[in-house]
């Protein structure tokens, strides 16, 4: 059976692969506040569907009766669980802000005549690959088909900061959802997508070609084999940020853990005394190795450059020698060198049907099949400007009575 992800799972694992694995494969019991920039979210995307569902049945709600449905969703049951993050902002804050929005959005598209709505929080499920391995879940806000005959995938944000246009045109969730749209109805021949900015009253479009959206689908999927390899490897380091402060599971974060032992915040079955003399002397150790790394650094460089200069390749001294050594290669970028490029062959290897490259090891694609000729002509040309030439210098050091070894 086909394993589900969404593009929300995915963005946990690559904030941290550790609340990912607390969140969905622990699924650890924690107490789960709501934090009120969600449930602010949540209380006006319910607003709108409510809005504009009534308007499919042949009724629009006057702002009045918006606004109260809006309101009573703050007072629901889940009120005691939100949690306000900011210290200079209170609840009644948000609701304002909400409700500031709503009016805006009202205003702006009464009587709501801008397309014929299809779907409202629809959820959506297609395959991410080929073999149907990996499924893609979502649930898109609002799709509706324009007097013209274009569809347009909808989706309201109620961030307060608002992304560029070229952030839109490169979005993985809408074009995740406009992959679930047109699988669902194929026949779709144009599809828009838009995302409505309720605080800022603006919307911001935009179309995805077919490259496009393989480009997604590509990342995506390059993404889930990552999670699968971590699930399989049980590697899910923790990945601090600005944001562990909020995260509900920062007391059973291996990260945060022998802090708080040490400040008596939690209990813990193991010596945080001992953890922290350790980790104390290794701190040390470390500041004098790095010393003596930047040293040995800035003396190979002077090894290197006074060789060139001098064309010598051994250097004698009393104790031994020094010998200095260079090569060069040739390779295809790896996603640090440049994750532009990297992207862009590891599309190429797809198309030339490398399925053992689609996560793609560029060491593998250019020794295995560039440099042997087992590529396509044209696919070798069209790979052949994103090689890239390095050059090492190799020092090795020869202590009288000892082999030679290279430094490290």
């Amino acid at each position: 059976m086909a394993r589900s992800y969404s593009n929300s799972k995915i963005g946990t694992f690559r904030t941290c692969p550790r609340q990912y694995k607390f969140q969905y494969v622990e699924k650890a019991a924690v107490e789960k506040p709501v934090s009120v920039e969600a449930f602010l979210g949540d209380a006006v995307h319910r607003t709108l569907e409510r809005l504009y569902r009534l308007k499919l049945n042949g009724r629009v709600q006057t702002a009045d009766e918006m606004l109260k449905s809006y309101h009573e969703y703050w007072e629901g049951p889940d009120k005691d669980k939100r949690k306000v993050t900011r210290e200079n902002l209170a609840v009644e804050d948000y609701i304002n802000t909400g409700s500031d929005a709503l009016k805006r959005h009202y205003e702006k598209y009464h009587p709501f005549d801008d397309g014929v709505t299809m779907a409202l929080e629809k959820n959506i499920r297609f395959p991410l690959d080929p073999a149907g391995h990996f499924t893609l879940v979502g649930v898109v806000d609002r799709i509706s088909r324009r007097d013209d005959g274009v569809v347009e995938i909808i989706d309201y944000k109620t961030s307060s900061v608002m992304p560029t246009q070229r952030s839109l045109a490169d979005n993985n969730q809408m074009g995740l959802y406009q992959m679930g749209v047109k699988y669902l109805w194929p026949d779709f021949e144009r599809i828009e997508l838009k995302q409505i900015f309720l605080r800022q009253g603006m919307e911001l479009k935009a179309v995805m070609d077919e490259e496009k959206l393989e480009e997604i689908r590509y990342r995506t999927y390059q993404a889930v084999l990552e999670i699968e390899r971590a699930v399989g490897d049980d590697n899910f380091p923790p990945k601090e940020s600005a944001i562990c402060d909020w995260c509900i599971y920062y007391e059973l974060c291996p990260a945060k853990r022998h802090r708080l032992a040490l400040d008596e915040e939690i209990e813990v079955a193991f010596d945080a005394d001992q953890g922290k003399d350790l980790a104390e002397q290794y701190l040390q150790l470390s500041e004098s190795r790095k010393k003596i790394d930047s040293e040995l650094k800035a003396l190979k460089e002077d090894l290197v450059r006074y060789c060139a200069e001098f064309d010598v390749t051994n250097v004698a001294a009393t104790e031994g020698s020094v010998t200095v050594s260079a090569t060069e290669s040739e390779s295809f970028p790896t996603k640090s060198d440049n994750e532009k490029e990297y992207l862009a062959i590891s599309l190429l290897a797809r198309e030339g049907g490398l399925e053992e490259c689609f996560k793609l090891d560029p060491r593998v694609l250019y020794k295995e099949f560039f440099a042997r000729k087992r590529l396509p002509e044209d696919l070798e040309a069209r790979l052949k400007k994103y090689l890239i030439k390095k050059r090492q210098s190799i020092v090795r050091t020869y202590f009288k009575g000892q082999n030679k070894r290279p430094d490290e």
